[in-house]
C-alpha cells in the first residue's frame, strides 16, 4: 500500500509540473478570447505549442501512455490537427502501429479517410488535446467506426467540464484525461500564475457554457 501511496504522489507531483511547464510555454492562454464558432473563453488551451519543445511534448506523450495502458488497443489514431505529434510519439515509444484521420476524404489516387494499415475489428484508441463540446473528437470516432474499426476510448490531455466527456459516454467512448480543467487552474493558482479571481472567473465561464447532445462544436 504504501508504495501504492508513494507512486501516486509521483504521479501527480509529475502533472503539476507538466502544467505549469504546459502553462510557461503559451499553451494555455488567458483573457477575454474568441474560441470555436465565435465563442469567448477566459482560457484557451493550444496545445500546438509544444511541436517547438520537445521535451515537454515527451512529458505529455508519457503521461498519455500511462493512461493508455489501462485500455486494450491495437491502434493509435490522433485528432487532427494538434493530437498528431501526441499519437505518433506514442506510436513510436511503445511500436503501436498508428493510422491517420485526414480533414477530407483524398480526392484522387487510393481517394482514403484514413491513412495507415489497418483491419476492420481491430481496436483503436484515439488520442485529443482537449475536449469541451465532444464535437471534434466525436466526429473523428465516427469515422473510424465507418471504416469497420472498434472504438471505446480516448485519452486526452484536458477535459473542460462543460458536457463532453457525457456526449462521448452516452457515444459508447470512455474518456481518461490527464487535467480536469478545475484540477488545472488549481495547480495554476497553486503555482501562482494565476490569480483567485481568475479561478473563479473561469469557474463561472465552466458553469455557464455547457453543451450537449445536440451541440457540434468542438
Amino acid at each position: 500500500m504504501a508504495g501504492i501511496a508513494r507512486q501516486t504522489f509521483k504521479m501527480s507531483q509529475q502533472l503539476e509540473e507538466l502544467a505549469v511547464q504546459l502553462f510557461d510555454a503559451g499553451a494555455v492562454r488567458l483573457g477575454d478570447i474568441e474560441a470555436k464558432v465565435g465563442r469567448r473563453t477566459p482560457i484557451y488551451f493550444d496545445l500546438r505549442v509544444i511541436v517547438s519543445h520537445p521535451q515537454i511534448m515527451m512529458a505529455v506523450a508519457s503521461q498519455l501512455q500511462k493512461l493508455a495502458t489501462e485500455i486494450h488497443h491495437d491502434l493509435l489514431c490522433g485528432v487532427p490537427y494538434a493530437a498528431l505529434p501526441l499519437s505518433a510519439v506514442m506510436s513510436v515509444n511503445t511500436n503501436t502501429p498508428m493510422i491517420m484521420k485526414r480533414k477530407e476524404t483524398k480526392l484522387y489516387a487510393t481517394k482514403k479517410i484514413l491513412e495507415g494499415v489497418y483491419q476492420k475489428g481491430q481496436r483503436c484508441l484515439v488520442v485529443e488535446d482537449v475536449v469541451t463540446s465532444g464535437g471534434s473528437l466525436l466526429e473523428t470516432i465516427q469515422t473510424l467506426r465507418e471504416e469497420g474499426l472498434t472504438v471505446t476510448h480516448a485519452v486526452i490531455v484536458l477535459e473542460r467540464e462543460q458536457g463532453g466527456a457525457s456526449v462521448l459516454n452516452a457515444n459508447g467512448v470512455g474518456v481518461k484525461s490527464l487535467f480536469t480543467l478545475s484540477g488545472l487552474v488549481n495547480i495554476l493558482n497553486k503555482a501562482g500564475r494565476i490569480s483567485n479571481e481568475t479561478v473563479v472567473m473561469i469557474s463561472d465561464h465552466v458553469k455557464e457554457c455547457q453543451f450537449g447532445m445536440k451541440d457540434n462544436l468542438e
